[in-house]
């Protein structure tokens, strides 16, 4: 068995052969250079691990492997694989797709190297079985206790196997599907003997001609912050999601904006954008226009329905009016056309993010303000809270009872008066309340987006109360 191990090295070898490839390219931007040299790296030493690794597997012959015990984060830990990999799927004109569960368990403990192995195999598994399409790598976690059950999902759009030979398809040796295919047929194997000592188990369905799915679950403890330490270690800096589903793309911009300062994260369709919005605190949500699933314009219209503090960006190849006017119906704040310079990209984060965050222009509270009256502007915040929170308590009122009119005209006041206040995200909530009650469509989530943008600018505008009087 020994003498086959070096077939489960081939896919991550031809990564980093690759990857040398692009170095060579004296034409190479620096930071581009960095980013390849870092991942070059990594993989180096991950690869004499996996040999290691893959050598002790091969000599168990049916005993259980010995297990490690690392502390490691699994979004990074498969985050890298599709560093790793991509190379080998772009060569053969194949899309390398991720899409990790936003709530993944910042930490466990367990093998990191045997379940690096076991996706190793099954994405180089799918990326030779597979001759066009994409190839995805999915990962969730359900948390029980102490303990995080961590799903981890591979599909292809290959060839796929038939009813006949899946029951052979984790032997030894064993290969199936198209014999054209160079390999030892060991890849599987090793895969389901590694789940099998972790203590999961390997799944697979397939359909021939339209693709193979292998999933596996494993169980690991979670790492927790100890109580004392709350904050400690904790990552205070401004969050910031890419979506994109050209990998290559979606990477460079994930490292340049955490080397300008920024938390950053990754998806590679419009849906998981959505899901990793409503579920983190971004300041900014970068969204390509066309993606997959769901594209630019569609995802952001959901996000913005629910959140309006958070920041969008499309990124766009296309200088057409309807494109444009899509995004910009979809409450998206800036439109940069690619190429766009990080400094441009930066700058935008760094202006739409600030305009967003904040409740109210106090610029135009302030220019209210008169020498002679120093009363005024606090009893004028005094007369617009007293009426929008009577105005929010009868929308949820006419809301209940279905008077869709009633909710029209108290949503196109509220809106007015906000506006006048410089609460232009509250504002856009009550315009988006109207336009849902106007074409008679449900409206809770827009009401429910009213109620939580008021309580933003009830919070700064008491505090701008204080601060009038106290002056």
């Amino acid at each position: 068995m020994v003498a086959h191990v070096s077939h489960e090295l081939r896919t991550p070898m031809q990564a980093i052969m690759s990857l040398l490839a692009l170095l060579d390219d004296h034409g190479l931007p620096t930071e581009q250079r960095r980013q390849h040299l870092s991942t070059l790296r990594g993989s180096s030493e991950d690869l004499l691990l996996l040999i290691d690794g893959l050598v002790d597997t091969a000599q168990i012959e049916g005993k259980r492997p010995s297990l490690r015990t690392d502390e490691f984060s699994p979004r990074a830990t498969l985050e890298q694989l599709v560093d790793l990999l991509g190379p080998s799927a772009h060569k053969r004109g194949l899309q390398l797709r991720s899409a990790l569960a936003p709530d993944l368990p910042a930490r466990l403990r367990g093998d990191r190297l045997r379940l690096r192995q076991i996706v190793i195999n099954l994405i180089g598994n799918s990326i030779k079985f597979t001759r066009q399409g994409h190839v995805e790598l999915r990962a969730s976690a359900r948390v029980e206790g102490d303990v995080a059950r961590l799903q981890v999902e591979v599909s292809d759009t290959g060839v796929g196997i038939g009813p006949e030979a899946l029951s052979k398809l984790f032997r030894d040796f064993s290969r199936v599907g198209d014999l054209s295919v160079e390999g030892s047929g060991l890849g599987l194997s090793i895969s389901k003997q590694l789940v099998d000592a972790l203590g999961g188990r390997l799944d697979v369905d397939s359909d021939p001609g339209v693709g193979t799915t292998f999933r596996f679950e494993v169980a690991m403890p979670l790492l927790v912050a100890p109580a004392a330490e709350p904050t400690a270690g904790a990552d205070t800096r401004p969050r910031v999601l890419v979506a994109d589903d050209d990998g290559a793309g979606r990477e460079l911009l994930v490292t340049a904006l955490r080397r300008s300062g920024y938390a950053v994260d990754g998806v590679a369709d419009g849906a998981a954008a959505v899901a990793s919005a409503l579920a983190r605190p971004y300041v900014a949500v970068i969204l390509n226009v066309q993606l997959p699933e769901l594209d630019g314009p569609g995802a952001a219209r959901q996000i913005r329905n629910v959140r309006g503090d958070v920041a969008l960006i499309a990124l766009t190849g296309h200088t057409e009016i309807d494109v444009l006017g899509r995004c910009k119906d979809a409450g998206i704040d800036a439109i940069l056309i690619k190429p766009v310079k990080l400094e441009t990209l930066r700058a935008t984060i760094a202006r739409v993010a600030a305009e967003r965050m904040q409740p109210v222009e106090l610029a135009v509270i302030r220019g209210y303000v008169t020498a002679d009256d120093p009363a005024f502007v606090p009893g004028l915040i005094d007369v617009y809270l007293r009426e929008a929170e009577g105005d929010l308590e009868a929308l949820q009122e006419a809301a209940a009872r279905r008077e869709i009119a009633r909710v029209a005209q108290l949503a196109h006041r509220l809106k007015g008066s906000s506006a006048g206040f410089g609460a232009r995200l509250l504002a856009e909530r009550c315009q988006s309340l109207y336009a849902a009650a106007r074409a008679e469509q449900p409206a809770s989530d827009e009401l429910a987006a009213v109620a939580r943008e008021f309580a933003r600018v009830k919070a700064a505008l008491s505090v701008e109360r204080t601060r009038l009087i106290s002056s």
